[in-house]
């Protein structure tokens, strides 16, 4: 149709003024003020969906953090027998403390759809709307630039038809006119919507912390509730508990051991390797002065083994090895977590996981 190829038409004079306007071919109007309001619109805007955004990921995480909280809590449960002393409490852990975090989530989710969402979403609109006019914008001063072209051009020519540049001109000035009152309207409205924007993050931004504020203190006291419940006990001997099974210096297996794998320790990834249950003494005692016993199954080898420091590790006694970083120590027993050695005359007991054997 007529309209469509027009409208083609009119696409490829505009994509033609932007392009000789780039190259400097053809003059075009500059507006600093609306250029510089412009850059500021866009970037609070770009701020403003990016918060949009890190809110649905926190949720996202905290949804997460109650599916965890939630199989954590059955787990545990898992572990005990109705006729342990724990049972009740981790019963109450999974059967009410759980739940009722997982209501509070679901509180925290509803409040800030009505208290955060859904207020950012019908204020954001309103710079989506201004997407649409400073488009339009753009449009109309490539359209004022391309007649003004054409108004000059036909001035330049002496053999122009005087009714023709009466049109172009008529044209440009209805351009100019269009132009002129969409953009002195833009500079209006992104001045007034970069001037409210911290009025209304004002409430929005109570009403996030309070969301976030009910959530984690409910939360945390539901918590509190069973841990109030706990016998006393010594919560600290887990980081020492013994080993219960055949140790591997007198077991019957032979073979390469998870014990001999430092860097494997479940929840110490990267930095200085945690340090093995401390090795309990014979019954005939260990004699950092002495040499290793021959007796029994020995780990010993012939020759001189020698292992450099790969952490620092300070002895806690006698009968334990002190080094620093990179130090070298004559290795004169091997085996299971601890093993022996020698450093500048003194021997002793160090973690096998922080050193490497050269």
């Amino acid at each position: 149709s007529m309209s469509f190829l027009k409208k083609v038409s009119t696409n490829v004079a505009r994509a033609k003024q932007v392009a000789m306007a780039k190259m400097g071919q053809t003059e075009s109007t500059v507006d600093a003020q609306f250029d510089q309001l412009e850059s500021q619109f866009k970037d609070q805007y770009s701020k403003m969906k990016k918060l949009h955004k890190y809110v649905q990921n926190y949720q996202s995480a905290i949804a997460d953090l109650g599916n965890a909280q939630q199989g954590m809590a059955s787990m545990i449960a898992e572990q005990y027998e109705p006729t342990d002393q724990m049972f009740t409490v981790s019963s109450r852990l999974k059967e009410e403390a759980s739940v009722r975090i997982e209501q509070y989530r679901d509180t925290m989710e509803k409040y800030y759809t009505e208290n955060f969402y859904m207020p950012l979403e019908r204020y954001l609109v309103q710079y989506k709307i201004l997407e649409e006019r400073i488009t339009q914008r753009n449009t109309r001063l490539v359209d004022m630039d391309r007649y003004n072209s054409e108004v000059k051009a036909l001035m330049s020519k002496q053999d122009t038809v005087p009714t023709r540049l009466q049109v172009a001109k008529e044209k440009a000035e209805s351009k100019r006119l269009e132009y002129t009152s969409l953009n002195s309207e833009l500079i209006h409205d992104i001045q007034a919507i970069i001037a409210d924007r911290s009025r209304f993050f004002d409430a929005l931004f109570a009403n996030l912390v309070q969301g976030q504020t009910e959530y984690l203190s409910n939360s945390a006291q539901s918590l509190m509730s069973v841990e109030q419940s706990f016998p006393e006990f010594n919560r600290a001997a887990v980081r020492t508990w013994p080993r219960v099974i055949t140790d591997p210096a007198q077991s019957a297996f032979r073979g390469a051991s998870a014990l001999d794998v430092g860097s494997d320790v479940p929840g110490n990834s990267g930095g200085q390797p945690a340090i093995m249950n401390t090795p309990q003494p014979q019954a005939s005692g260990f004699n950092p002065n002495m040499p290793p016993s021959t007796g029994g199954i020995s780990l010993q080898k012939s020759n001189v083994v020698t292992a450099v420091a790969l952490y620092p590790f300070q002895g806690q006694d006698a009968s334990e090895l002190t080094f620093q970083y990179n130090d070298e120590i004559i290795v004169h027993r091997q085996g299971g977590e601890w093993w022996e050695g020698e450093l500048n005359g003194k021997r002793g007991l160090f973690p096998s996981n922080y050193v490497k054997l050269v």
